[in-house]
């Protein structure tokens, strides 16, 4: 029997298929997992799947990535799968046939008589059995992906070719291999991974594979729905902020139990005691995640959890900082910068103090000149443009690049010049928060082959082209939205009120401060009609709620209102 396991990155269909395994293999059956814990079993197969992932290859078409991932998919069946069904064994396989036609027909476009065609030829008559489908929403599908980034210690900055597209290719994905199931039920089986335990989960879809292995096993249906799931819940698209607040901090405190290191990770630059006491509740089983919450956070609270998690999060805790500037933060990148030299120095964007310069001293010292590199953003100085100039010779291309963010000017546009020979990623990468004739010329010629690189770097860009370029990406991904964060301007409004319907999540954290005016308020309440259900939106107006409130009653912030209202009279 050959089952495959589908759905969008994130959903969880990796880690589910191989706890299916284990309890397949206890059972006393035969069990082959033709990617056991994510790793392709045939050699081959990978080679040709390193292909596909590298997102320097910006020209790779859409008709050449099908053939690639079809010839890594035909080289898994003729090599593995079938020899495997030969034997008598169950396969298992992390992904197989359709999510090939998923991608290249309902991701990227092409048409899907000729998908279809191509992959049967691929096939050879060999086809799951039985198909399992992980569902999930995409906003907690990227959210657990960004956990696991974490915890893995990878770069979440990095992406793979499909990741350039933006958000809205797993939107697309999603929506197609759910048609599929409805119309071949007998084939699939859907089982929603969101608000339940994952080992519940094996054990449902364990026992349908072994109903059709061994007809006489009890067999229990798997739920659509579990009961702790956001969406089984009636909510109501209630907006006050006191309202939102409640509902969010349940919702987090019942997810806690199963899932301690998302619900941190969603308390993430969430001000309040009650989101402190959650924090601190949490840290003994998620202690990197709640450090990591701490971002954007300077209340006497989060500093002394900050220290009090320092020994063992001392990375996380310093990504916490930001680029704070204050005398306690410099006081832990003192503190930590031998445990975590990168993390210290990476934190002293737009710091030229010379406290910060004696820090990056000490990290060149340690031979930590990526991180330097990283923590010199908006650093307009001799000593910082040396240290570009040995980063680009020493080829650390991405630290270079970050270096130059929220830098304009001749020199850092040759710099970026210089960066686009060698990698256009990393120069696409330096022009976060800064325009001019390069920076535009890069954004115009990668937005085909790199939408959302191109509309991050775009944030808070007011400039006729960078309307367009946002306009014209709405329809397909969120990045759109999340490039006016926080931007008071009618055509981002526009935006806003455009997309609400279609991604909710990101309309309601592109608001920011602008979250309590009655225009946010009013677009807070239709994401939450549009997704009444959905954990990530009821988090985003939380937090844009919590972050306006707490802007409110910063100091300074009633002069800036007073100088406000005079200016619009």
């Amino acid at each position: 029997m050959f089952v495959s396991f589908e759905g969008i990155d994130g959903s969880g269909k990796t880690t589910l298929s191989n706890l299916v395994c284990e309890r397949l293999r206890a059972a006393g059956h035969p069990v082959l997992h033709a990617r056991e814990k994510g790793v392709l079993a045939s050699g081959v197969a990978r080679r040709v799947r390193e292909l596909t992932r590298d997102a320097r290859l910006l020209e790779m078409s859409a008709r050449t990535e099908l053939f690639l991932n079809l010839a890594r998919e035909t080289q898994q069946l003729d090599e593995i799968v079938r020899p495997a069904l030969a034997d008598g064994r169950v396969v298992i396989a992390d992904r197989s046939l359709h999510s090939l036609v998923a991608l290249a027909a309902a991701g990227r476009g092409l048409p899907r008589d000729e998908v279809e065609a191509a992959v049967r030829v691929g096939a050879g008559g060999t086809w799951p059995d039985l198909i399992v489908l992980v569902d999930v929403d995409p906003d907690l599908a990227r959210l657990r992906k960004r956990v696991g980034k974490i915890l893995e210690g990878r770069d979440g900055d990095a992406e793979s070719r499909k990741g350039l597209a933006g958000a809205g290719l797993q939107v697309r994905i999603r929506r197609h291999l759910r048609a599929e199931a409805e119309r071949d039920p007998a084939r699939w089986i859907v089982t929603s991974n969101e608000g339940r335990p994952l080992a519940a989960l094996a054990d449902e879809v364990a026992g349908a594979i072994l109903s059709r292995v061994a007809p006489r096993t009890a067999f229990v249906p798997p739920a659509r729905r579990g009961p702790g799931s956001a969406r089984a819940s009636a909510v109501e698209a209630e907006a006050s902020p006191e309202q939102v607040a409640v509902r969010f901090r349940a919702a987090v405190a019942a997810l806690a139990a199963a899932e301690p290191h998302l619900a941190a990770f969603l308390l993430a630059g969430i001000p309040g005691a009650a989101e402190h006491a959650l924090r601190v509740s949490l840290a003994p089983r998620a202690p990197r995640l709640v450090a990591r919450s701490l971002h954007g956070l300077a209340d006497p609270g989060a500093f002394a959890l900050r220290r009090a998690l320092a020994g063992e999060a001392p990375a996380d805790v310093l990504e916490s900082l930001g680029d704070e500037p204050s005398a306690e933060a410099m006081s832990l990148r003192e503190l930590l910068l031998d445990a975590a030299p990168e993390a210290a120095l990476a934190g002293l964007a737009r710091n030229d103090s010379p406290e910060a310069w004696e820090l990056r001293a000490r990290g060149l010292e340690r031979g930590a000149i990526a991180g330097v590199l990283d923590g010199l953003a908006g650093v307009d100085d001799p000593d910082a443009w040396a240290l570009r100039g040995e980063g680009l010779r020493r080829e650390l291309l991405v630290p270079v690049a970050r270096s130059l963010a929220g830098l304009a000017g001749p020199r850092a546009d040759a710099l970026r010049v210089a960066l686009a020979d060698r990698d256009r990623l990393a120069a696409l990468r330096s022009t976060a928060g800064v325009d001019g004739p390069v920076a535009r010329e890069l954004r115009e010629r990668l937005f085909e082959h790199a939408a959302k690189r191109v509309l991050r770097s775009l944030t808070g860009i007011d400039a006729p082209y960078a309307w367009a370029l946002r306009e014209r990406a709405l329809p397909a991904t969120k990045e759109a939205l999340d490039s006016v964060d926080g931007m008071d301007h009618p055509r981002a409004w526009a935006l806003r009120e455009a997309g609400v319907e279609l991604w909710p999540t990101t309309a309601v954290s592109s608001l920011r401060e602008l979250a309590l005016r009655e225009r946010g308020r009013e677009l807070v309440a239709r994401a939450l009609r549009t997704a009444p259900g959905s954990l990530p939106v009821l988090r985003n107006a939380h937090a844009a709620f919590s972050g306006a409130a707490l802007a409110l009653t910063a100091p300074g912030a009633a002069l800036a209102r007073q100088e406000e209202e005079a200016c619009s009279i």
